[in-house]
């Protein structure tokens, strides 16, 4: 179960201002059936006489399925080929047969619904379902990708006048839709991946039929595999493709991908600059809307301790449009998940962590050029808690025979005298009250 809380900390002095974000998962699982899970805005009063129809049109022992991309639904409904009538898809599984995966487009008469077509899918789990006009005719085409163990492979259907074809078959270890050679038509960017063998990029437009813009075959293969890709602006003005590459169990590193004049060209590559001793996922971390590349960086003084030992900071890094980074923002994440803490980018070389800190005890943030506590994270009993509670501590949660407690008193001095609140958000992860 996840539910969230907010707790704010009085502003003390000056500048700066935290506020506690807190996000509890107490290990709770939901189980919903599909028809509370319908993405039917337009139709909600028709969900029973859709799910009926589903029901009776499903194959006796079948089992409606639900992509693993989405946690949000098994039953998609649009109008696919624009002409005023809607279409509902969905995918459902006979395990007992050799074709594991269907797929059934079904189409609104009246006040019913009638079955248009019944569809194979090639493989054993339905890994994703897009609907997007990827073809340029102004119509919703099926992007689907099915896996069958380690291979997966992308199909996208279009649909028109009760038919559906295939129109690019691909084998793929993540596919993106985007646009990024910016020319206002959707492209689809495939990734294939097969660990010391190959590592390639390839961008496929449609005009005629798929064709490939460009393909990067060159990049180097000798990683265990991409953890994370994620695409989208990863600059003001300009789209790409941000990969995170594990080396190993712990270590990854980064690099990003962008077009020009329609040709993939690699900006940042996976070297010393994006090499980081754990894995950090490249996002969106500040909200701006511009993909960040996260690097591990270990707090000023620390540089010669055992690295088992090392409370680092997550420090954040965006493009910056020629062939280097930029930072932008940093905080601490518990390297057990059960906490975050969000620093204002401006004490970025200055914020470090005491040395006489250890972590899953206690953790003082400091500024290194006047010794100024900011932060503190401490564990306690329950008898010791008792003892501490009224002098400034916040309970974060307990985990375990613990209690973890926060206090604040994030301060800053700025040139010229200006006050200017600093929010620094923590949040509080997988720990129960």
């Amino acid at each position: 179960m996840e539910r969230v809380m907010k707790l704010n900390i009085r502003s003390l002095r000056r500048l700066a201002v935290v506020s506690l974000t807190l996000t509890v998962l107490s290990g709770c699982t939901f189980i919903s059936d599909p028809v509370s899970k319908m993405k039917l805005p337009q139709l909600s009063a028709d969900k029973a006489t859709l799910m009926a129809a589903i029901n009776s049109f499903n194959p006796p022992g079948s089992t409606l399925i639900r992509p693993a991309n989405d946690d949000d639904s098994s039953i998609f409904t649009e109008d696919l080929n624009k002409d005023g009538v809607m279409e509902t898809i969905v995918f459902y599984e006979t395990p007992d047969e050799a074709v594991q995966i269907h797929g059934m487009i079904l189409e609104k008469k009246g006040d019913s619904w009638v079955k248009k077509l019944v569809f194979d899918g090639d493989g054993t789990v339905l890994e994703s379902v897009d609907l997007k006009d990827v073809t340029g005719d102004g119509k919703l085409d099926i992007i689907t990708g099915y896996s069958r163990g380690e291979e997966k492979g992308l199909v996208v259907y279009s649909y028109s006048s009760g038919s559906l074809e295939e129109v690019l078959t691909l084998p793929y270890t993540k596919y993106i839709m985007d646009d990024l050679n910016e020319d206002g038509i959707e492209d689809i960017t495939v990734v294939s991946f097969k660990r010391n063998e190959f590592a390639t990029i390839t961008t496929y437009q449609y005009n005629d039929g798929f064709n490939v813009l460009d393909k990067l075959d060159d990049l180097d293969p000798y990683f265990n595999n991409y953890y994370n890709i994620v695409a989208g602006k990863v600059a003001e003005d300009k789209e790409g493709i941000v990969l995170d590459a594990a080396v190993d169990s712990h270590s990854a590193y980064t690099y990003m991908v962008v077009m020009e004049n329609n040709m993939l060209r690699v900006v940042i590559p996976g070297d010393a600059r994006t090499f980081k001793d754990q894995r950090i996922d490249s996002e969106d971390i500040d909200g701006d809307g511009i993909i960040e590349i996260g690097l591990l960086e270990p707090p000023k003084g620390w540089e010669y301790f055992d690295p088992e030992t090392i409370p680092y900071f997550n420090s954040y890094y965006k493009w910056d449009g020629k062939d280097g980074l930029v930072f932008t923002s940093q905080q601490y994440r518990d390297p057990a998940d059960r906490f975050i803490i969000k620093f204002s980018p401006e004490w970025h070389g200055n914020l470090t962590v005491d040395t006489k800190s250890v972590q899953n005890k206690s953790l003082k943030f400091i500024m290194s050029d006047t010794g100024e506590t900011v932060a503190e994270v401490s564990f306690f009993s329950s008898l010791e808690w008792e003892r501490v509670k009224g002098a400034g501590w916040e309970m974060l949660g307990r985990d375990a025979d613990k209690i973890i407690g926060y206090r604040g008193k994030l301060e800053q001095s700025t040139n010229g005298g200006s006050s200017n609140k600093i929010a620094s958000p923590i949040e509080r992860k997988g720990i129960d009250e």
